[in-house]
């Protein structure tokens, strides 16, 4: 019988041990999942917090690229001869849902004329062609004028393209007709305090033949603008990189704070005095079943033997069992 509740005993001790252990790794297998899932959720939302701000960045940093508008000309006709009575003109109105321009961004405006070919257009020559630009009370901020003229064709290179090229004409593919396009602004650069509204165009001539017009607004890029622009990827990379940096460097800074030295120390402490309760425990446990091993065999002096040695006095064993 003695041997029997011996080896009943250790397998008890054994039992109660590994249920210790398995729990310990269960509770720190919790606490890591816990952990790393906290982890990787904020790298994540870190991750999307930066791209959102590039992406807002890009947005209000970067100009518009291109706009262009079709330019109407208007004229009064004469009644009594064949012809205008005053030059062609034409107002564009800008977009009034915020500025076109962006303050400090350099613009390139073109006019784009589609002249025909004929006869009155090569007696006109050099005609003039004027832009006014007004902010919303119709205040003038900048004018500027230009040259231009049909290019030169020679009566044989007419004669020549006329004949080689008549079964497009004749189709209506191709048309005799020339293309200009006139630089009014070379670096405009709009006013904060009188935003540009309204742009005026005027052809400083009375016989000019006009097929259409058109407005085109370029922004000169420059700096960071420009390898924004001609670099993306390269430019997201450094950005993008940039909004992390920063931010890991807030969310360790927030991790630290959360979870410093003082705190992972308490818990180190708590988890020290936890493992020093569970070994009295066990310590009083053995005590007390190979105390109840010795009554049974009649040996009351060698169970305090063996309690004195174990270092637990009687009154605590007495509150053990109580």
């Amino acid at each position: 019988m003695f041997g029997f509740g011996f080896i009943t005993r250790y397998l008890d001790r054994k039992k109660k041990a590994v249920n210790n252990k398995v729990r310990n790794i269960t509770l720190r297998a919790m606490l890591a999942a816990y952990q790393g899932s906290i982890f990787w959720m904020s790298v994540v939302t870190v991750f999307w917090i930066s791209l959102f701000l590039y992406v807002a960045f890009y947005t209000a940093y970067m100009p518009s690229l291109v706009y262009t508008r079709p330019v109407h000309m208007q004229y009064k006709p004469c009644y009594n001869d064949k012809g205008l009575c005053d030059y062609p003109s034409a107002h564009v109105r800008l977009p009034t849902k915020g500025s076109l321009m962006m303050v400090g961004q350099k613009y390139q405006m073109l006019i784009k004329l589609d002249l025909p070919e004929s006869p009155v257009n090569e007696r006109v020559g050099m005609f003039m062609v004027c832009a006014r630009l007004a902010d919303k009370h119709g205040q003038l901020i900048s004018s500027s004028c230009r040259s231009a003229r049909l290019r030169y064709v020679s009566t044989i290179l007419r004669t020549v393209r006329t004949v080689l090229m008549a079964p497009l004409f004749l189709s209506g593919i191709a048309e005799e007709k020339q293309f200009m396009e006139l630089e009014m602004y070379t670096e405009f650069v709009e006013d904060q305090l009188h935003p540009i509204t309204d742009v005026h165009f005027e052809v400083l001539n009375h016989d000019v033949q006009i097929y259409s017009a058109s407005m085109t607004v370029l922004a000169r890029l420059s700096g960071l603008r420009y390898l924004m622009f001609h670099w993306p990827i390269l430019s997201a990379c450094v950005g993008i990189g940039t909004n992390l940096l920063f931010a890991i460097a807030v969310f360790a800074l927030s991790w630290r704070h959360l979870c410093g030295s003082e705190v992972c120390a308490n818990e180190k402490n708590d988890s020290i005095t936890f493992g020093l309760m569970g070994r009295q425990d066990s310590s009083l446990d053995d005590s007390l079943e190979e105390s109840s091993n010795s009554s049974d065999n009649g040996s009351i002096e060698d169970n305090s033997m063996k309690i004195k040695n174990s270092g637990f006095t009687v009154s605590d064993i007495m509150i053990a069992e109580q």
